[in-house]
């Protein structure tokens, strides 16, 4: 009976560590804001993100994308502030412009993008640059 228990506690523990495993990886994910129509796709623990139709540049810990423009910019460095939150060095693919940015996670699932300072983060769309404001809001589909 003993030994029963103790398999039991031990498959609870390992199921409850596997699971909270999973969900920690809050900076592993593709996110969106459907108002703007952009996304970011990013990996900041293995830093193995392809950029699609990129592969000169190798692997990254992430890109931002919309979904009228070809052009990306590329998340190049970031650094974990807590396990919630990441600040990001991100430039564009001519490698021309480049900004900071904080991305954290809120306590809802949802996600704020906050740009601190440098370039501004901006799409060609329709022949115009679509500038992004400074924060804005990005959930999980």
């Amino acid at each position: 009976m003993h030994i029963h228990r103790t398999l039991l506690t031990t498959l609870f523990v390992l199921f409850f560590t596997v699971l909270s495993a999973q969900t920690d990886r809050v900076f592993d994910t593709t996110i969106h804001n459907d108002e703007y129509k952009i996304y970011i796709t990013l990996n900041l623990y293995d830093k193995n993100v392809q950029v699609p139709d990129q592969d000169v540049l190798g692997e990254v810990e992430g890109y931002i994308g919309s979904s009228q423009c070809r052009s990306k910019w590329l998340i190049v460095d970031s650094r974990m502030v807590n396990d919630r939150t990441a600040e990001l060095e991100v430039i564009n693919d001519y490698g021309s412009e480049d900004f900071t940015a904080v991305l954290k996670m809120n306590n809802d699932g949802t996600y704020t993008f906050k740009k601190k300072n440098g370039s501004t983060l901006k799409f060609a769309v329709n022949r115009k640059w679509q500038k992004l404001p400074s924060t804005f809001q990005l959930t999980k589909k």
